[in-house]
């Protein structure tokens, strides 16, 4: 079995945010949680803010452009109007940001039911820009409540907010990736990496089709927590999360996916050949990872290199030593070359 173990450890490395995007990313979700808390008015409300999402999750794959912050008023409830919270968050991130298209540099964009900031500074690649989305909630029960998108609900007492439990999803996932019987790749937890990996694959093969990466990330998350991945490679592990995720938007297709936190189904809601067609890309995928596995190196590395393709890196997976993009031997083209040619030899 061909594994690529040196080569899967750099594509590891390629997906995953680290260095000065991380450092970029912190300070900018700091500054504004930061910001927000110092507000009285938001203050009086009991703001707390926590990140959330693939960031806190530790499930971003590079090159992460969007970060989301949660703003728990926890002095408030699914009773109060979202539209005040709205303006007074709105409030204290345009004063300091401005608002973009209208605002000579601002930075703030409404969205359906959050603040985008983008933090996107001149002479900085464009690879380090992101922007970070800063989410209103209030307390559910034991859970919370966020804007519904449509705004046209907001009048609606029943309907103006949608229960969401996305800090319990990070817990769960951080308890998945540091369990005892997760498998791991030397002394590393692999559930979060191959994550990493799937999303990668995802955005390559789908792009902005459904479903999208939360979804794929889901998938993974139910695949793992049954045990149905196993290996001790990279290689293993993201060829049978490639099936185990078909597997699952396979079943979505006829039953829906639910929320692993609220067991209720995932919204929005897709059609059955937007999973279908998800899952037949992703049984593809899976098929030539098992070629993978039992081809030789070079054309292992790029059967791989197919499947996980580029991102502002470059190349996600990187060749082996004497193999070429096309799964050859160098040294046994030239030899195939040098017996073959028709070119006359000369004598020294």
């Amino acid at each position: 079995m061909e594994t690529l173990s040196a080569e899967f450890e750099f594509a590891v490395s390629n997906v995953t945010i680290h260095g000065e995007k991380q450092q970029r990313a912190k300070a900018a979700h700091t500054e504004v949680r930061e910001l927000l808390e110092a507000d009285r008015q938001l203050r009086d409300w009991g703001i707390d803010t926590i990140l959330i999402g693939s960031y806190a999750r530790l499930t971003a794959r590079f090159p992460g452009k969007d970060v989301d912050v949660f703003l728990r008023f926890k002095n408030l409830s699914v009773r109060h109007d979202p539209a005040r919270i709205y303006e007074q968050v709105k409030r204290v991130l345009v004063a300091h940001y401005g608002l973009k298209d209208q605002d000579s540099g601002g930075r703030v964009t409404e969205q359906a039911r959050s603040l985008k900031i983008d933090f996107e500074d001149s002479g900085v690649p464009e690879e380090l820009a992101f922007s970070v989305d800063a989410v209103p909630a209030v307390p559910w029960r034991e859970h919370w409540g966020i804007p519904n998108r449509n705004r046209d609900r907001w009048d609606e007492e029943d309907r103006r907010w949608v229960k969401t439990s996305p800090v319990e999803f990070a817990d769960r996932t951080k308890t998945l990736a540091t369990a005892a019987s997760t498998p791991a790749v030397g002394n590393r937890s692999a559930y979060r990496p191959t994550v990493r990996l799937l999303r990668q694959v995802r955005h390559v093969h789908l792009g902005e089709n459904r479903p999208g990466g939360l979804y794929t990330e889901i998938a993974a998350y139910y695949a793992w927590s049954d045990g149905r991945v196993t290996g001790s490679s990279w290689a293993e592990l993201l060829a049978g999360s490639l099936g185990a995720v078909a597997d699952e938007f396979d079943l979505a297709g006829t039953d829906g996916m639910l929320d692993p936190v609220l067991g209720t189904q995932l919204k929005p809601a897709l059609y059955r050949d937007q999973w279908g067609s998800g899952a037949a890309k992703f049984r593809e995928l899976a098929g030539l990872a098992k070629e993978a596995l039992d081809a030789d190196r070079c054309q292992a590395a790029k059967l791989w290199r197919d499947i996980l393709g580029t991102n502002d890196r470059g190349q996600v997976l990187p060749l082996p030593d004497g193999c070429d993009a096309n799964g050859f031997a160098i040294a046994g083209i030239a030899a195939v070359e040098a017996v073959g040619s028709n070119q006359p030899r000369g004598f020294a």
